[in-house]
């Protein structure tokens, strides 16, 4: 049962008396004690550097670094972030207001700057400062390494052949129209047409290899008339030295990409092709062949990671497939940069047992999990050896649960970033929330 209750009409008057920081919050709160291990001091030095000497003072680290880590936990956008600080005296605290206050200390917009802004020697720095707290309150304990590939999906729409040239043609048709406008001259595009008959093939529930065919010939048509148009526009627009964006450019010079790959697959009638682009928007993203059960294909950075004692992070991040054994050499050297020595053991999938790395692994002393090459003996001689090595194979259950639940609970299930630096940044924070969040539940 539900029961009603009459409105206080005194409730606001007692709320505020109760929300000043100069009351009581409950110290074990989680955000409080997030705020007490992270050294912000440090991190603010770092952030600093990414400003110029002069101008407008930039907004306080806290406030945005705090902010970012909120986001990527709550999995939530920049507006509804903002939303959340402002009814949250909790959230307030952590990200270093003085007091409580009803909006946010600055805006939206800022946190999407902030992503563009910082970079790969930034994120270093960052994830160097967290390493350090973490040893120093020992909170970790860097003894093996588990080493995996994930592809972290970004959010695009699934490309189909069709879809992504009607796409390119609906661009060009609409920048024609606004080049049009300047240059004072209309052109037949024949927009209406065109959208007519993609959206009668769209609505075929069942379409045949013929049918598809057919189609991308007609769209193909469509683009190369529109590109036509367009560049022609465009010399007549430079002429009268009138301006066009650099980023309808920059789609344009996409959008002829996409006809050169999409005309060259269909004259050759091929279903892929070298440096495939699969959105318009996004041109740097490539499809990642997983060969998984669900998800044969995926679209997004593919991304090494290793997970140290429920920690995990990012080694190499990478919009082009690549083979993830001709990275474990280097995750090894970045466990010694990251805690001062080798790892004791390194726990890793089939995959990364090539010959180059089996032998790496017994020059630096490395105990190695990957089962061995060659014929099993029939008499085995040494089952300690045996029985260790399949219980650090099932320790791999932990980097695969770790993954998963980044991908579940810290906003690496779909990446909402619009550019390569963004998404690189995406990545970055959300695994920095994820490990500050997992050393506050250690304190």
């Amino acid at each position: 049962m539900y029961k009603y209750c009459e409105p206080d009409v005194n409730q606001l008057e007692i709320f505020e008396k109760s929300l000043p920081f100069g009351g009581k919050l409950n110290r074990n709160n989680r955000w409080i004690r997030l705020a007490e291990l992270i050294d912000w001091h440090e991190l603010e030095n770092v952030y600093a550097q990414t400003f110029s000497t002069i101008g407008r003072p930039g907004i306080r680290a806290r406030y945005v670094i705090g902010s970012l880590i909120l986001k990527y936990k709550l999995d939530c956008s920049d507006d509804e972030v903002g939303e959340h600080i402002s009814e949250n005296p909790y959230m307030q605290y952590f990200i270093g207001l003085p007091r409580f206050q009803y909006q946010p200390p600055y805006d939206t917009s800022t946190l999407s700057n902030v992503r563009q802004r910082l970079g790969e020697k930034e994120f270093d720095k960052f994830e160097e400062i967290l390493i350090k707290t973490l040893t120093e309150k020992k909170l970790i304990k860097p003894k093996g390494l588990l080493t995996d590939a994930t592809v972290f999906q970004s959010e695009i729409t699934f490309p189909t052949d069709c879809g992504l040239l009607n796409k390119a043609r609906r661009f060009c048709v609409q920048e024609v129209k606004t080049l049009s406008k300047i240059v004072d001259r209309k052109v037949r595009t024949y927009c209406r047409v065109a959208q007519k008959t993609y959206v009668s093939f769209s609505k075929k529930r069942r379409k045949t290899h013929k049918e598809v065919r057919r189609m991308q010939k007609t769209l193909l048509q469509y683009v190369r008339r529109n590109i036509r148009q367009l560049s022609e526009l465009i010399e007549e627009v430079k002429d009268i030295e009138a301006t066009i964006s650099a980023k309808a450019l920059r789609t344009f010079d996409t959008v002829k990409a996409i006809y050169t790959q999409q005309k060259q697959m269909y004259n050759e009638n091929k279903k892929s092709i070298s440096d495939r682009i699969v959105s318009l928007h996004k041109p740097y993203i490539r499809p990642i062949v997983r060969g998984k059960d669900g998800k044969d294909v995926e679209f997004g950075p593919k991304v090494s990671v290793s997970h140290v004692d429920g920690y995990l992070f990012a080694d190499h991040i990478s919009f082009d497939n690549y083979h993830e054994g001709t990275k474990l050499v280097d995750s090894i050297e970045l466990f010694n940069k990251r805690f001062g020595k080798n790892p004791d053991y390194v726990s890793m999938d089939q995959i990364f047992g090539s010959k180059e790395n089996r032998q790496y692994l017994k020059d630096h002393n490395i105990r190695s999990a990957v089962k061995p090459l060659g014929r099993p003996k029939k008499n085995n001689s040494n089952e300690t050896e045996t029985r260790w090595r399949r219980k650090k194979q099932l320790e791999r259950n932990h980097i695969e649960g770790s993954i998963g639940n980044s991908k579940t609970k810290y906003s690496l299930g779909l990446v909402r970033a619009k550019t390569p630096k963004t998404e690189f940044s995406w990545i970055k924070l959300a695994l920095m929330s994820r490990n500050i969040l997992i050393a506050a539940n250690r304190l």
